[in-house]
């Protein structure tokens, strides 16, 4: 059986004057009139069909049943006002959790992550995949996602962090002992498959008018991480996310010998449900997040 409840206007009200005894004062605490006051625990009463207060020439007094409800009031608007604050505070002070693939997140995530206020000070858990998750929000409590990819996903924001360029990578000491000048030169090379992205040679291949070539050999690894590992360790060329590869070739753990890349319409999406953006701690990181990516792609 539904319970139909007194209106909470006139609670507030008859809370805040039983605990002055003063319309007044409770007037000034609400930010209200002393007659909205007194107009509201009228109404209360004819609820209740119950007289809470004793009405004198300059004073008022609370009835012994006004007395007794009042106990009840105050304790119930007291626990409110705690579970309230531990709400706002065990949200507030959780880490944001967000989801990225361990590729991006140890190559281009991590390295600049030191530079977000928050992350130093514990304010940040990461989930990664070595492999494609199909639905990064699926457990429930992610804040936000970045994965590779094209399309939306329904009831998220979503922003193009960074644009997909993919180039040929490998060591460079396997360009001393095997030269790589011109894409017909890959034939004569092991290409390095991710299985996660199976076409990417030969989408890389055809869109540079030779998709004829097969390579030498052909090893595939389940992550593009092992993959992007492999062409470190010279075990043959990859194919690499330009926007991931950048701190590898400067400090000459990869080198990109050809200068063709392809660019199939993909992206580094930034995903994360709708509305939560009121969230400060997550709008901070999302804020932090695009001027990172930003600069990287020179905008």
């Amino acid at each position: 059986m539904a319970t139909r409840l007194p209106p909470l206007n006139a609670l507030r009200a008859f809370e805040a004057a039983g605990r002055h005894l003063s319309f007044t004062a409770a007037a000034t605490e609400l930010n209200v009139t002393p007659g909205a006051v007194s107009r509201q625990i009228k109404l209360l009463e004819e609820h209740l069909a119950v007289q809470l207060f004793e009405r004198g020439y300059r004073e008022v007094s609370l009835t012994p049943g006004g007395r007794a409800y009042l106990e009840t009031l105050s304790d119930a608007f007291r626990r409110i006002d705690a579970g309230t604050r531990r709400l706002m505070h065990s949200h507030r002070d959780r880490p944001l959790h967000i989801f990225a693939s361990m590729m991006f997140t140890m190559r281009w995530l991590m390295p600049r992550l030191s530079t977000f206020e928050g992350a130093l000070a514990g304010g940040i858990r990461l989930t990664t995949s070595l492999t494609a998750v199909a639905d990064p929000f699926s457990a429930g409590d992610v804040d936000a996602a970045i994965y590779l990819g094209r399309a939306d996903r329904p009831g998220m924001q979503c922003h193009r962090l960074l644009e997909g360029r993919l180039l040929p990578i490998c060591s460079p000491a396997l360009l001393r002992s095997k030269p790589l000048r011109r894409v017909a030169d890959l034939a004569h090379h092991t290409l390095l498959h991710s299985l996660v992205f199976p076409d990417n040679w030969k989408n890389w291949l055809t869109a540079a008018g030779r998709g004829d070539i097969q390579g030498a050999n052909s090893i595939g690894f389940g992550s593009s991480s092992l993959t992007y590992q492999a062409a470190i360790e010279g075990m043959g060329v990859a194919l690499g996310q330009a926007v991931l590869i950048r701190e590898d070739i400067e400090a000459g753990r990869l080198a990109a010998p050809l200068a063709q890349t392809l660019q199939d319409g993909s992206a580094y999406i930034l995903a994360y449900p709708k509305g939560a953006a009121r969230n400060l701690g997550l709008a901070s990181f999302l804020a932090w997040l695009r001027a990172k990516a930003a600069a990287d792609s020179g905008t």
